[in-house]
């Protein structure tokens, strides 16, 4: 039976290649971004229809799932790489039925940790999923623990900062196990608490290493194997097997095998990811997050950098935002008259009644030091001009801002294209990108700036960040930043529609970044000064909530995992929802004031806190913000008004 499974198998491999599996048949293969994710994940959610038990269902799955494809009396044990050098540790294969809790026993490795599931994911529902459960080495299974992936080179095992490398041959297989729990199980599998590695633009909870992975080592036979023989004890599919592509058309990143031959998103193949979320903003800290270089058509790549260009008299010295930037270094061989081009990822503007893109460019060199555009495109083949610059602008950071009212109502694509002149003193650089979907009214502007300050602790490579908004649709992010100097301080500004919002903070290891290994803050500030969130101690993140409006700012509602804290004033209140009376319970007698104020920072009721209830009947129905002021501590809390 099982050399039937395996003729199956070579079958579906063979075939694979340009050949879409009927799975797919309901499946809308043009979308792409959110929109993607979302259908695969509808997909493997709804055709899921046995679950499996851990024992014995789990033993049996894997007994079939994972037999050698070259002896089909052995499985094939993640993580190993040579049965023949004496260490039962690093073996490859193992004797199928050679499974169990000795220290020569292949056992039941979940790939993706059930500790660092949340929640703990245990032996049922997502702990007994076949498509992250592989055999291993109980000694080598062991050594993995729960330590999160990083990159890393050769065999698997620990890296330097303690984290762990699955090894070349099954970083690939990883990648596609992870991608498949997150588009599964959501929230309780997020890639980013399981991986090493800087947030993808768009998608802070997917990071890039995997998606590096999955294209620099291609599906497996043992993979192909796996897929068909999974869908028939449990029902469904891992896509991210059946077409890596896939995590482009989501995510962006590397271009990773495409096995269908012709998945994208209708005639734009340029258009690696979509943004829907506004305002949308991207520093180029160190990664050219969603944008893309483009693979034909000129004559080399845009770069990163930090500090001043390689060449005098040229390029900025520093970056107008953050620590990096992006530019065109013009040195020989890049001149004369030689061509590099940068694509964004496509913005859904289908519904904006107005859109607007911002960014900071340098231009500093010789007179003849040649041409930037920024031009735009529906279908990612014929573009149009709707800014350049050309010549020398002289030696700071200008801003260009541009209307894109001519592609409202579409998905429009972007690209930076920048011509070098005839000398090498012409780097050009562009930094700062946002675009806002947000107009000015008669009652003054709708949006505001903000400045984000991190200032490091001896691990900047565990640090991360981002801002979600009311909706909870991330707004934008950062991190991690291993290349940051220990110790060292960015600053990011960035420009919020009128709102609250959440900033996160996040630290991988789950020791905070003060105070541990060195003294880590964090302070969030708006155009006045004023401090909107601060902090610095936490565990695995700091959770701060807040306001924006286009003359005041309101900081609030603190939620930190993992930090014990005394003499910390706090209140709890009910009923929520409320009708009428907010009744009040303080943790201390104290003299205080209260606010309450709406999604936008307007403040709707005040006064001093007399009783321990506020009467609501004239406020409408929605969303609101409760704040109590001691005149030493201010704590709010959200509550919604029927």
């Amino acid at each position: 039976m099982k050399k039937i499974v395996l003729l199956l198998v070579m079958g579906y491999s063979l075939a694979s290649f340009g050949q879409i599996p009927s799975y797919y048949n309901d499946v809308n293969l043009s979308l792409s971004g959110q929109s993607l994710k979302n259908e695969l994940a509808t997909k493997v959610t709804n055709t899921q229809t046995n679950t499996l038990s851990y024992t014995p269902g789990v033993w049996d799955a894997l007994k079939q799932t994972d037999l050698d494809p070259t002896n089909s009396s052995r499985v094939i044990l993640i993580y190993g790489y040579n049965d023949t050098d004496g260490n039962t540790t690093t073996d490859r294969t193992r004797g199928v039925d050679n499974n169990g809790g000795g220290s020569t026993d292949w056992n039941r490795e979940h790939v993706y940790p059930k500790s660092l599931g949340n929640p703990n994911l245990g032996t049922s529902g997502p702990g007994a999923d076949a498509h992250h459960l592989r055999p291993s080495d109980v000694q080598r299974n062991s050594s993995r623990g729960s330590r999160k992936f990083a990159d890393g080179s050769g065999n698997s095992g620990p890296t330097s900062q303690g984290h762990w490398y699955p090894g070349d041959e099954f970083k690939g297989d990883v990648a596609r196990m992870m991608m498949f729990m997150y588009i599964r199980y959501g929230n309780r599998c997020l890639p980013s608490n399981v991986g090493i590695g800087t947030a993808v633009s768009g998608d802070s909870d997917m990071i890039e290493l995997f998606l590096e992975w999955n294209a620099e080592d291609p599906v497996s036979t043992l993979e192909l194997q796996r897929n068909p023989i999974i869908e028939n004890l449990q029902g469904n599919r891992n896509p991210f097997i059946d077409n890596p592509a896939f995590a482009t058309q989501i995510w962006g990143g590397p271009q990773a095998e495409d096995r269908f031959g012709s998945t994208g998103g209708g005639g734009n193949t340029l258009c690696s990811s979509t943004v829907t979320t506004f305002p949308y903003n991207e520093g180029f800290e160190n990664t050219f997050g969603a944008w893309k270089q483009a693979t034909s058509g000129d004559d080399f790549n845009w770069a990163t950098r930090s500090g001043s260009t390689p060449s005098s008299n040229t390029g900025p010295s520093s970056a107008n935002a953050g620590s990096y930037y992006i530019y065109m270094e013009s040195s020989s061989p890049n001149y004369s008259n030689k061509r590099a081009i940068l694509y964004s990822p496509c913005y859904d503007i289908t519904s904006a009644t107005q859109a607007t893109i911002s960014f900071k460019y340098h231009m500093y060199g010789a007179s003849a030091m040649g041409s930037l555009a920024l031009e735009a495109s529906l279908d990612g083949t014929s573009w149009t001009s709707i800014w350049s610059k050309s010549g020398n602008q002289g030696n700071s950071w200008e801003t260009a801002s541009v209307n894109l009212a001519a592609y409202l109502g579409e998905k429009v694509q972007l690209r930076f294209n920048g011509i070098t002149g005839t000398t090498w003193q012409g780097d050009m650089a562009i930094d700062a990108v946002s675009i806002s979907t947000s107009g000015s009214t008669g009652g003054g502007s709708t949006t505001s700036d903000v400045n984000l300050r991190i200032t490091f602790d001896q691990y900047p490579e565990e640090t991360s960040w981002e801002i979600r908004n009311e909706s909870n649709q991330l707004v934008f992010s950062g991190g991690t930043y291993g290349s940051q100097t220990d110790g060292s301080t960015i600053n990011l500004s960035r420009t919020l529609d009128v709102g609250c919002y959440t900033l996160v903070v996040k630290d991988s290891y789950g020791d905070g970044i003060c105070c541990s290994y060195g003294n880590g803050s964090y302070e969030l500030t708006d155009t006045s000064g004023s401090v909107l969130v601060s902090g610095g101690s936490f565990g695995s993140q700091d959770t701060k909530s807040f306001c924006v409006t286009s003359t005041s700012r309101v900081g609030i509602d603190t939620i930190e995992e993992k930090v014990e804290k005394s003499n910390v004033f706090d209140f709890s209140f009910y009923p929520n929802p409320v009708k009428g009376n907010l009744n009040l319970q303080l943790n201390d007698a104290v003299e205080a004031n209260y606010q309450i104020v709406n999604y936008v920072g307007q403040i709707m009721k005040k006064g001093e806190l007399t009783a321990e209830s506020i009467q609501l009947n004239g406020l409408s129905s929605g969303m609101y913000f409760i704040i109590i002021d001691t005149g030493e501590q201010k704590v709010s809390k959200k509550f919604t008004k029927e």
